[in-house]
């Protein structure tokens, strides 16, 4: 809390101090989040999301029904094996859960990194606009409208929202 107090008063006294004078400092807000989710671009790349998801998935399910299979038919079996053959069929049971987690571990990673691939040209889409409507505007500075970081909301402080959408075509 004194952190935070703290940080007001040192951007009040350097906004009071500065050469900059109020009537050249316009600002603005906008929920990126918002913009982005509402944006057709985000749907596509969101299907392709699924889809890559989906396929994941299905290979995980496999890779489980073969640990299982593998795995009941060796507790079937176990009491006619011999020491040698349930070691190797032991041994094939562990590799196999091995695989499992391997490939849920890259899975997740490839996840990552393949929704940054996706989202990569959708976000600088939007700020590419945001940067286009801040300047017809006017705007000094554009503030996240989403985030915990902001403090305040300055009373009338302009949401760049529904012009950005708009310089897009989203109707939404």
């Amino acid at each position: 809390m004194k952190i935070t107090l703290k940080l007001v008063l040192a951007i009040t006294a350097v906004a009071l101090c500065s050469n900059v004078s109020a009537q050249t400092l316009k600002l603005a807000h906008i929920n990126m989040e918002e913009l982005i989710i509402t944006m057709p671009e985000y749907d596509s790349a969101m299907v392709k999301m699924q889809k890559i998801q989906k396929d994941y998935e299905d290979e995980l399910d496999y890779l489980q029904v073969e640990y299982r299979r593998k795995l009941d038919e060796y507790q079937k079996t176990e009491a006619t094996l011999t020491e040698m053959v349930k070691q190797s069929r032991i041994a094939d049971i562990q590799n196999q859960s091995q695989r499992i987690q391997v490939f849920s571990e890259s899975a997740q990673q490839n996840l990552g990194e393949e929704y940054q691939k996706l989202m990569q040209p959708v976000q600088e889409k939007a700020n590419k606009a945001l940067d286009i409507v801040a300047k017809e505007h006017g705007v000094t500075y554009v503030i996240s409208a989403n985030t915990q970081i902001l403090l305040f909301k300055a009373v009338g402080t302009l949401d760049l929202l529904p012009a950005v959408k708009k310089h897009l075509g989203i109707t939404k």
